[in-house]
């Protein structure tokens, strides 16, 4: 008799959502129904968003749902022992086409739990005349993040004690070697795109001004389009990694810098590893 009453009931529900057949359907067993832009079965879980604009995704136990409709015309029903599926040959494992989706939304729920600032260092520049510390903001469940870094730069290759004969000769066709400090900073604005679980590939721009003393102490504004990818390891650290490419133009204060104009524009490109620790 439980079985008939079961049976009956999910009959009853099925009736009450043919004037929705567009949509996943989700069928509780308080006797809502919920009608689904996704439907996504977990293991213990069910994930889902509705029909309402800007709905978040919700995720609701799977002993508290009685049956799930897909579109397509599968229909699951869910029991401890009595869990099948009608409509087609495919099995429960099937019901999502791909399993990867179905683990990079397990991943992004966990995700929404870490903190949303990341402080960046960059280990590979310190080599390169630049000790950088970056600080990013991550938005809109981690899918924008905004950057701000800060590099304080110095020349590792400058001659400390440069001989009179090689000074008398290069000073009347360069720019006075500068010494000791520069600053550079900007903005990047990453827009991030999962493509694992604890994976995700990003692009944006990339704006820099400052000072590079390894380049002479030159002044510079740049310009980049940067991707990349950014791995989580577990809930604190995150490695990223990222390829730019764009243009730079000198300060007005270099119009005569040998080789360069300082009306004119020049292309440049980076490489760039950032440790992240999640505050």
């Amino acid at each position: 008799m439980k079985k008939l009453k079961r049976y009956s009931t999910i009959l009853m529900l099925l009736i009450l959502g043919i004037q929705t057949h567009a949509q996943d359907k989700l069928f509780l067993k308080n006797n809502t129904i919920i009608i689904c832009k996704s439907l996504i079965l977990l293991k213990n879980s069910i994930i889902y968003k509705d029909t309402l604009k800007n709905s978040d995704t919700q995720n609701i136990l799977k002993k508290d749902a009685l049956m799930a409709e897909f579109k397509n015309g599968e229909i699951y029903i869910f029991g401890s022992a009595n869990s099948f599926l009608m409509g087609g040959e495919t099995t429960a494992n099937s019901i999502h086409s791909d399993d990867k989706e179905n683990r990079i939304m397990e991943w992004e729920e966990k995700e929404k739990q870490f903190p949303n600032g990341i402080l960046g260092f960059y280990p590979v520049q310190i080599f390169a005349g630049r000790f950088t510390v970056s600080y990013e903001k991550l938005t809109s469940n981690k899918t924008l993040g905004i950057l701000f870094p800060v590099s304080l730069t110095y020349d590792m290759l400058a001659n400390s004690t440069p001989s009179s004969s090689s000074s008398s000769t290069t000073s009347s066709t360069s720019t006075p070697e500068k010494k000791g400090v520069g600053i550079i900073s900007g903005v990047d604005v990453n827009y991030y795109y999962s493509v694992k679980p604890a994976l995700k590939y990003f692009f944006g721009p990339k704006v820099r001004y400052g000072t590079a003393m390894t380049l002479g102490g030159i002044e510079y504004m740049s310009f980049q389009i940067q991707n990349g990818l950014m791995k989580s390891r577990g809930k604190l650290f995150t490695h990223t990694f990222s390829v730019g490419f764009g243009f730079f133009k000198l300060s007005q204060k270099y119009a005569n810098y040998p080789g360069y104009e300082a009306n004119q524009v020049y292309p440049t490109g980076s490489l760039t590893w950032r440790l992240g620790f999640r505050l």
